[in-house]
Formats: structure tokens, sequence, C-alpha cells
């Protein structure tokens, strides 16, 4: 049975982060992943060109080459094994899952808040502060969109989690009272 891509980046993602863990090395990993990360996103078919039957191995081998060229032993060795696999089309995947699981350990969560307008410095600071109380977060981490059909307030979204502070939403539930 084959294994789904969520499932494959999961597991090696977790493979990994266990050795950097285990080497303490948990920083330097995470900083090579999220520059891999940043690779495949520039080159968003690079994993489907490395996993497919396009290019030959041979045409495929000075791409990883160049993959590796800069990494550590570790992340030379994932790479190595997930091509060795067939698995390079799981990689953004994979370096998602490491990211996500690094966060975790640091206590970092990623937030989405919408606004009316654009929100200065020490807002997003006051709200990132209020967000990392209520949810025991260490540190929060926003990403400010602006919607103005949302009139006033903010709606934060993080993971499973929104909190609908929104002059829209409040009209919304004030127009179905009146109504019935």
């Amino acid at each position: 049975m084959a294994l789904d891509r969520e499932t494959v980046g999961t597991r090696y993602a977790t493979a990994l982060f266990d050795l950097a863990t285990e080497e303490k090395t948990l920083d330097s990993i995470y900083e090579e992943v999220v520059a891999l990360q940043q690779v495949f996103t520039t080159n968003d078919t690079l994993g489907e060109v490395l996993s497919g039957a396009i290019l030959t191995s041979d045409q495929k081998k000075p791409l990883l080459a160049a993959l590796k060229k800069d990494a550590s032993k570790t992340v030379a060795n994932l790479l190595q094994m997930v091509f060795d696999y067939g698995r390079m089309a799981e990689m953004p995947n994979i370096l998602a899952d490491y990211i996500q699981l690094y966060d975790q350990k640091r206590g970092l969560v990623h937030a989405k808040v919408t606004s009316a307008v654009p929100l200065s410095a020490d807002q997003k600071d006051a709200l990132a502060q209020q967000f990392a109380t209520r949810i025991g977060a260490n540190n929060v981490e926003l990403d400010n969109v602006v919607d103005d059909s949302i009139i006033g307030g903010v709606i934060v979204k993080s993971n499973d989690l929104i909190i609908d502070g929104s002059i829209r939403t409040r009209l919304m539930h004030v127009r179905q009272l009146l109504l019935g």
C-alpha cells in the first residue's frame, strides 16, 4: 500500500527532527530546511522533476548535487535518501513538517490576522502578546492581511482556531437577532 504525501512528509520530517535533536543541531538544520524550502517554493516543479521519468538518473544527479552542495551531512543524507527512494516530490511536505515540529518545540505559533486597515508594529506586538497568552504559546508570529470588508476589528486564524472580533460579524449577529 502506497503512503500518501502527508504521511511520507511526517515520517521523514520526524526522523530528521529526532536526529537533529539527538545531534543538538536543531537550529542549524532548521536554517538549512528553510533555505531548501525556499528553493522548492521558487522552483515548484523541482521535486516532481527529480522524482519523475522526464529526466534520466544521470541528468538528475547534477541537480541533486547542487542541492547538497552547501548542506550539512545530515541534510545531504536526507536529500540522497529521499532521492534514492524516488520521493523528491514529497520534499516540500517534509520541509514544511520539519518547520512545524521546530516551531512546536520552540512554542512558536503562526497566525494570520485580518484587519480592515494595516496594523502598526505596536498593534501587531500587542495582539501577538494577547494571542500568545490566550493560547499558551511562547511566541506568536503574525501575518497581517488587509480586508476592508470586515469594516473594523480583527479576525485571528491559527491552525484550527479562529477568533472573529470583526465588526462585520457583529453586525451579522445583530441582524439575525432583529430578523428572528
